[in-house]
């Protein structure tokens, strides 16, 4: 039985390297590591979100961009003669 979960185990990790690895290859260059391992960190954000009741950084940034497009906090009417700030 032991020997059982210990191969499953070892599939699971080898099929995650393998997909981390697919990931980094087909991403675009300079974006590379954030394709790797965009899906582990959305996982343990989400990990976090379940254990702790707070949201994530994704749904606070997407809710911050959403308050800033409603009211900004500076808009070109603010701007002086020639460009600069009044």
């Amino acid at each position: 039985m032991e020997a059982v979960v210990g191969a499953v185990g070892a599939l699971f990790a080898a099929a995650l390297v393998v997909g981390m690895t697919v990931r980094a290859f087909r991403a675009p260059r300079g974006h590379r590591m954030r394709a790797a391992f965009g899906p582990i960190m959305g996982a343990g954000e989400t990990w976090q979100e379940l254990h702790t009741g707070q949201r994530g950084l994704r749904d606070s940034v997407l809710e911050s961009n959403a308050e800033q497009e409603q009211r900004p906090a500076r808009t070109d009417a603010d701007d002086g003669p020639g460009g600069r700030p009044a």
